[in-house]
């Protein structure tokens, strides 16, 4: 459809500009995030039934 019409289609980024490089940045672990996470749910819980309060 873009070849009948003569038009170029959007590049890949959908035209948006990077302002900063891929390599900065703070670089953390999946892990701890899921662990992290996970730690908080379990003290959210034990608040809730009383364990810890």
């Amino acid at each position: 459809m873009a070849k009948d019409n003569q038009v170029q289609m959007p590049s890949s980024q959908g035209g948006l500009v990077q302002y900063y490089e891929g390599d900065n940045g703070i670089e953390i672990d999946p892990k701890s995030v899921i662990a992290f996470s996970v730690g908080i749910v379990v003290l959210e819980i034990a608040l809730h039934m009383g364990i810890l309060a």
